[in-house]
């Protein structure tokens, strides 16, 4: 999956991308917030063994302007997504430096991508973003290249808010891996170790 989404963001501009930009100008009265850079993935999206698909990044007053304290901070995680630089950016939401694939993430073992690439409050409580979200064609780009690396057993996904992706249960094989919907997997402080051991396993069959 890693080609398309990182030439994709290879074209951002500003906290939008361009292609994006016409869906969002076509509905002004979304309330997506731009103050800040998309969270489109963190992690290696070209190199990552494991693949953890999330639905969007959140926006939380006080928060998330407190990730992204000043515009250095702000055009470090831009040149991130764009490919210009390739260590983690410095400053992250605390999800990410704490939870539990923060190791992963540090190490290059796992990249969390989000099917909606832009930040709101609450998505499943805000029906207008939902139908602009629907016509981005930057979630289109994330739900092409979900599943080819894995059916090649080259990498392993954990599918989670498959509303969003349309990942079928049918085409998933030994390398893909769904979450629970009423445990809201993996934002638990704790997933399911017998999930995270299964990825472990394949790793190590794997080097």
């Amino acid at each position: 999956m890693s080609s398309l989404i990182s030439q994709w963001w290879a074209q951002l501009e500003g906290s939008v991308h361009p292609e994006d930009k016409k869906v969002f100008d076509a509905a002004p009265e979304h309330t997506f917030n731009f103050d800040f850079p998309p969270p489109a993935f963190i992690g290696a999206v070209d190199t990552a063994p494991i693949v953890v698909l999330m639905c969007n990044g959140g926006y939380k007053q006080g928060v998330t302007d407190a990730e992204f304290p000043d515009e250095k901070s702000k055009s470090e995680f831009r040149g991130y997504l764009r490919g210009e630089i390739h260590k983690l950016p410095a400053t992250l939401a605390k999800y990410y430096v704490t939870g539990p694939f923060a190791n992963w993430i540090s190490d290059g073992t796992a990249v969390l991508v989000n099917a909606v690439p832009y930040r709101s409050p609450r998505l499943s409580d805000e029906p207008v973003n939902q139908n602009v979200a629907r016509q981005l064609p930057s979630l289109k780009t994330h739900q092409e290249e979900v599943l080819p690396d894995a059916a090649r057993e080259r990498r392993f996904v954990f599918v989670h808010r498959n509303r969003w992706w349309q990942v079928a249960h049918q085409a998933a094989g030994p390398c893909v891996l769904f979450s629970d919907p009423r445990r809201a997997e993996p934002n638990r402080l704790a997933p399911d170790q017998e999930k995270l051991d299964l990825a472990r396993s394949w790793l190590s069959s794997c080097r």
